[in-house]
């Protein structure tokens, strides 16, 4: 591995990083117009992922609200809020550390919301939502991912317990080979799961989408992205909170979203205040479910125990303790 390469890969584990992987920007030339790196920055060389691992305990507790041995609050704050802060502290310092070196740097929010609302106006005429850049398929891209059923970026080391940021920059640095390893994400094993808990019924068993990450053509279950918001803000029953609302049958409409949140009937008064207060920032999706329960993280330590990770950019190779 080159200098620059190692040293940037070092220092990201070095300032939190679980998971490093990087891209050549050519692995996303069948991304959509407008959400390629070379759109925002044309003289993008390369792709930096970084992944933070999510403790497991945080996805076990997780549950009902009236259940007083359960608790969301540490996946809100651990694995969401807090998350996106520290992962935006290490690709900030690294981007400042490679514009020094005289290279071009752009990053983007972590958090969904703030990075899709240039595009709140086609979400209500198409429903499509979709945020100024995917770090998910940064992650894949790099290498240090796989696309689960769920639409979750999975990786060996922690199944569905990460959550990821990105870097783009005119520096050419050593590519991390795309993921070849046994399958992370097993629904022959766990009988879709994530379809059967989702409390928005917003993933498919039978219907399927496809995307292309490099010279990968990767499919994965059709995801209703306007149900989704539905159990993300604890707008239904079985999201997290305490709300008793039964989503409809069918497909999402975002102009009813916004009219069901506008008028604030479908949200229990305590996650209503919460989300008002904090959202975000503080704490994230109320939901998460398809996360949570995602046995992933349990398949990759039997299925994958043979599988030589020793190559990969990880804490694990660098521990900390």
């Amino acid at each position: 591995m080159d200098a620059l390469t190692r040293n940037v890969v070092d220092k990201l584990l070095e300032w939190g990083a679980d998971l490093v992987g990087i891209a050549p920007v050519e692995r996303f030339l069948e991304a959509p117009e407008g959400h390629r790196p070379t759109d925002f920055m044309p003289e993008c060389k390369s792709v930096i992922s970084i992944g933070l691992h999510l403790f497991d305990e945080m996805a076990e507790i997780w549950g009902d609200q009236e259940d007083m041995t359960k608790s969301l609050t540490p996946y809100l704050f651990y694995g969401y809020g807090l998350t996106n802060l520290e992962s935006s502290r290490a690709i900030n310092r690294m981007a400042r550390a490679l514009e020094y070196k005289g290279y071009k740097t752009l990053a983007f929010m972590p958090t969904w919301t703030s990075s899709m609302a240039k595009y709140f106006d086609t979400t209500l005429a198409t429903g499509e939502m979709k945020a100024e850049f995917s770090h998910r398929h940064a992650a894949v891209a790099s290498g240090i991912a796989s696309f689960g059923w769920n639409g979750l970026a999975m990786t060996p080391e922690f199944g569905t317990m990460n959550r990821f940021n990105s870097l783009l920059t005119s520096a050419e640095l050593e590519p991390t080979p795309m993921y070849d390893g046994p399958a992370i994400c097993r629904p022959d094993l766990c009988g879709h799961k994530c379809a059967k808990v989702c409390p928005a019924q917003s993933i498919s068993v039978e219907q399927t989408q496809t995307c292309k990450v490099g010279d990968k053509e990767l499919t994965y279950g059709l995801h209703d992205n306007i149900r989704c918001v539905y159990a993300i803000l604890a707008m239904i029953k079985d999201a997290g909170g305490r709300t008793e609302a039964t989503l409809p049958d069918g497909l999402g409409n975002a102009v009813q979203l916004v009219e069901d949140q506008e008028a604030g009937e479908m949200v229990h008064m305590y996650e209503k205040m919460m989300l008002e207060n904090c959202f975000g920032i503080i704490c994230g999706d109320f939901c998460g479910k398809c996360l949570h329960k995602c046995p992933s993280r349990k398949f990759v330590k039997k299925e994958l125990k043979d599988y030589d990770l020793s190559a990969r950019h990880s804490s694990l190779n660098h521990p900390i303790l």
